[in-house]
C-alpha cells in the first residue's frame, strides 16, 4: 500500500503546519504533496519557509504565491503584502519563483491549486449571488475529462471535499492547513467556510485499484493564530482563525 499526505493553503500559518507536520510524521507518511498558498496572509510567512525546507515535499505555486512574484515586480498588490514581502528572505522568494503551476506524481495523481488552467479559479464550487454550489457530477466529468491521472488534487476553496465521478475518477480537496474561512470579494460577494478552527489536511491510501482517502483535522493553539493576526493588524483573520467561519458583521445573508 502506498500512502501520501495532501496538504494546502498554509497561508503563513506555522503554528498549523507544525501540528500538521507531527500528525503525518506519527503515521509514517514520508510523502507529501503540497497544493500551495504558502505563505501569504496575517501570520508568518518565512517561518513556514523553514518548516517547509526542513521537511521536503512536492509543492506547486498558488494563487497568492504568483501575487507576491507579481507584487515584487511591480505589477499586482494586495493589502498585507508589503509585510509578507519583507518578511520572506530571498531563498524563499527564489525558491517561490522555481515552483511549477501544476505536475503530475507517479501516474496517479494530477496536482493544481485551482483548476488545470487557473490557480484563482475553484474546480469544485461555483459562485452564484445565491451562493456557493458545487458542480454536478457531469460538470465535473466535463471539466476534468482531458486528465488522464485518477487521483485530481485541488486546493483554493480551503473547503474539504472528496468527489468520486461516475467515471471512476476522484477529485479530493484537503481543505486549508492554515485558514479556515475567507471571504471572497469576485463578481460576487461569498465566503468560504470550513466551519471549524482545525488545521485541516488529507490522506490518501492506494492499495491496487482500492483507493482509500481520510479527511484529517488537527487540533492547535488557534487562539494563538489569531491573537498573533489581529496584533499584525487583521482582525478578519483573527476571527477566520479562532471559528472557522464569517463573524456575525460580516455573514453574508
Amino acid at each position: 500500500m502506498r500512502s501520501y499526505a495532501i496538504i494546502s493553503d498554509i497561508h503563513g500559518n506555522s503554528l498549523a503546519l507544525e501540528a500538521v507536520l507531527k500528525d503525518i510524521k506519527s503515521r509514517g507518511i514520508k510523502k507529501i504533496i503540497n497544493l500551495g498558498d504558502h505563505f501569504f496572509g496575517a501570520l508568518e510567512p518565512e517561518k513556514v519557509a523553514d518548516l517547509l525546507r526542513e521537511n521536503p515535499m512536492l509543492c506547486i505555486s498558488g494563487n497568492t504565491d504568483r501575487e507576491i512574484l507579481e507584487s515584487l515586480a511591480g505589477t499586482r498588490d494586495k493589502e498585507g503584502m508589503d509585510r509578507v514581502k519583507a518578511n520572506l528572505s530571498e531563498q524563499s522568494l527564489t525558491w517561490l519563483k522555481s515552483l511549477p503551476k501544476t505536475t503530475t506524481l507517479d501516474g496517479l495523481f494530477f496536482v493544481c491549486h485551482g483548476t488545470p488552467e487557473s490557480d484563482d479559479e475553484y474546480l469544485l464550487e461555483k459562485v452564484t449571488a445565491k451562493g456557493v454550489f458545487v458542480y454536478n457530477d457531469e460538470k465535473l466529468v466535463e471539466r476534468t475529462n482531458h486528465i488522464k491521472e485518477r487521483i485530481i488534487l485541488c486546493g483554493h476553496s480551503h473547503v474539504n471535499r472528496v468527489i468520486y465521478l461516475s467515471n471512476d475518477k476522484v477529485i479530493l480537496n484537503p481543505g486549508s492547513v492554515g485558514l479556515p474561512a475567507y471571504l471572497g470579494n469576485g463578481e460576487h460577494r461569498f465566503a468560504m467556510e470550513s466551519n471549524t478552527p482545525h488545521a485541516k489536511y488529507a490522506l490518501v491510501h492506494v492499495d491496487g485499484d482500492s483507493i482509500n482517502i481520510e479527511q484529517v483535522y488537527c487540533d492547535y493553539d488557534w487562539h494563538k493564530a489569531s491573537e498573533a493576526a489581529c496584533k499584525n493588524g487583521n482582525e478578519k483573520w483573527a476571527q477566520f482563525l479562532l471559528h472557522g467561519r464569517m463573524p456575525k458583521d460580516l455573514r453574508i445573508d
